[in-house]
């Protein structure tokens, strides 16, 4: 699974990307800013983007998952302490995983969503996962 991080802040980008590897995800980026990523987007085929709503300042990652899912087909998690405006604009993305997260939660908020998009029952997990699903 190729998975897009994109995230702002350079040390929790690099924790997310470098936690998502070690958990056998390929993993494109991470992205600091929506350009980056709608390039990346382009030019890469990426199966889940995991997106923090507050990019500048300004709840840009909620226009990005849109903006993903209906230019590029691919589906959207939003990682982020913005819980209101997750909740508020669900139809963008499949769910939030709220801040402060463990980085297993990355690996079992991936595996979770997979199975959801391929369509099978997703696998309870191990431990509990602070993901909400949104659909």
């Amino acid at each position: 699974m190729r998975i897009l991080v994109v995230e702002d802040d350079a040390i929790l980008a690099l924790m997310a990307a470098e936690a998502l590897n070690l958990f056998g995800y390929e993993v494109v980026g991470p992205a600091h800013t929506v350009d980056e990523c709608l390039n990346l987007a382009v030019n890469q085929p990426i199966d889940l983007a995991f997106i923090d709503i507050n990019l500048a300042g300004k709840d840009e990652g909620i226009a990005l998952a849109r903006a993903l899912r209906e230019r590029h087909a691919i589906h959207s998690i939003f990682v982020s302490g913005q819980v209101a405006a997750a909740r508020t604009n669900r139809e963008a993305a499949l769910g939030l995983l709220p801040k402060p997260y463990l980085l297993e939660d990355l690996d079992r908020s991936a595996r979770f969503t997979q199975a959801w998009i391929v369509g099978a029952n997703p696998p309870p997990p191990a431990k509990p996962v602070k993901l909400e699903m949104f659909t």
